[in-house]
């Protein structure tokens, strides 16, 4: 991977310098894992204290563009991204709660009908001897 222009940003509120880039790549568009890490050696800032914001591959190229950012201190990291993965994180968590709640309504509702089928057939063959002696 190699970069081609670099757009480098220092935001001071945020505690951050944001680099907004193109890189060169073979292959596949790489995840956002192997580009910070590849990324972050190049341009000398912390894998920890960094985020991949977005990739964008260029169609018909092997050429995407990247916006990454490096945190100056975890707490800011944690301040600004955390709120946002927090959300996604529950977001995900009430997704799963329902599916597993769905699945075992249906289970308690199907005992009841089996046991009202069970007792249905009991009664059929009163019925019929009732015919026979008529």
């Amino acid at each position: 991977m190699n970069i081609l222009n670099k757009k480098e940003t220092n935001n001071e509120l945020l505690g951050r310098k944001e680099y907004r880039l193109d890189m060169s790549f073979e292959g596949a568009v790489p995840s956002k894992e192997a580009v910070k890490k590849e990324l972050c050696s190049q341009l000398k800032c912390k894998e920890d204290l960094s985020v991949v914001r977005e990739i964008i591959p260029k169609f018909k190229s092997n050429i995407a563009s990247v916006e990454i950012l490096a945190y100056n201190k975890k707490e800011d990291l944690e301040r600004i991204e955390g709120y946002l993965m927090h959300k996604k994180i529950e977001e995900k968590l009430k997704k799963a709660e329902e599916a597993a709640a769905k699945p075992a309504e249906p289970a308690t509702e199907a005992k009841p009908a089996e046991e009202k089928a069970e007792e249905k057939p009991a009664e059929e063959p009163a019925k019929e001897e009732a015919k026979g002696d008529e």
